[in-house]
Parts: structure tokens; C-alpha cells; sequence
């Protein structure tokens, strides 16, 4: 019978184990998939901002066209501009996400660096009327485009889990 109670006391125990390690690895599931929400939605965040402030951009360069604000106004809010991306790109280091995520969003994070540049360029060719600073802002912007595209198709790839 000793050895009957012991068998009983191994076996539950053993139950328990698996039981906890059911509970516990589902859990982690659990932490991983509400981890990986939140990280969406604050990339997510991030680039709608970004493509906000793309919008007001050149908005504004079509209110200067109508005389609706001076240049004046329009080099001040450019600054702002500035000012506001770059607080928008630090935000990219603020992420935390899942390993798989990590080449996204280093992409998404360039192509924002070189919108920017972009808009520097663009900006300084607005001051100086001199071509090549918008040639330079037309390339950077293409490359801004392509980086971003990449790094969209490497964010779906890892939600999806199929590499590119």
C-alpha cells in the first residue's frame, strides 16, 4: 500500500507540473500577444504622426502659394516642422518590439530620418531658390519612399511570420 501512496503522490505531483506549465506557458502567450499589440499601436501611432505632419507640410508651402500666410510664416512653421519630427523620430527608440519586428522597424525609422533630410533640403531650397537642394529633397525623398515600403513589407512579413 506504501508503495501504491507514493505512486499516487508521484503521479499527482506530475499532474500538477503539466498543469502549471500549461498555465504558465499560456500565460506567456498571453504577455506576448498583449506585448505585440501595444507595440503595433505605438508604431502605428508613430507613423500616422509622421504622415500628419508630411501632410501639414506641404499644405502650408499651398497657403504661401494662395498668400494665405508670408513667408515669414511659412519659414516659422517650418521650423516647428523641424523641430516636431525630430522629437517624432526619438520616438522609434522608445519601441520595444518583438525580435522579429526589430528590421521594420529599423527601416520605418530611416525612412522618417530621410524624410526629414528631405524636408531640410527642401526647406533650404525655399530660402535659397538654389535647384540642387531640390534635387537633393526629391532624391531623399524617393529613398524615404523605398525605405518604407521595405519596411512595411518586413512589418506584414513578421506579423504574418512569412519572410520576404
Amino acid at each position: 500500500m506504501k508503495k501504491k501512496k507514493k505512486q499516487n503522490i508521484t503521479i499527482a505531483i506530475i499532474a500538477t507540473a503539466i498543469v502549471a506549465g500549461i498555465i504558465l506557458y499560456n500565460y506567456s502567450a498571453e504577455q506576448t500577444r498583449q506585448k505585440g499589440f501595444v507595440f503595433g499601436n505605438d508604431l502605428e501611432k508613430i507613423q500616422d504622426d509622421v504622415k500628419d505632419l508630411q501632410t501639414q507640410f506641404y499644405s502650408k508651402k499651398a497657403q504661401w502659394e494662395e498668400g494665405s500666410i508670408t513667408k515669414d510664416e511659412l519659414f516659422q512653421f517650418y521650423e516647428k516642422h523641424v523641430e516636431e519630427f525630430e522629437k517624432i523620430i526619438l520616438r522609434y527608440d522608445n519601441l520595444v518590439p518583438p525580435e522579429t519586428f526589430k528590421p521594420a522597424v529599423d527601416l520605418l525609422k530611416l525612412s522618417s530620418e530621410t524624410q526629414l533630410d528631405s524636408d531640410k533640403q527642401y526647406i533650404e531650397w525655399m530660402k535659397t531658390g538654389d535647384e540642387s537642394y531640390k534635387v537633393r529633397s526629391d532624391s531623399q525623398y524617393q529613398q524615404s519612399l523605398e525605405y518604407e515600403m521595405t519596411g512595411l513589407v518586413e512589418y506584414y512579413s513578421a506579423k504574418t511570420g512569412i519572410s520576404p
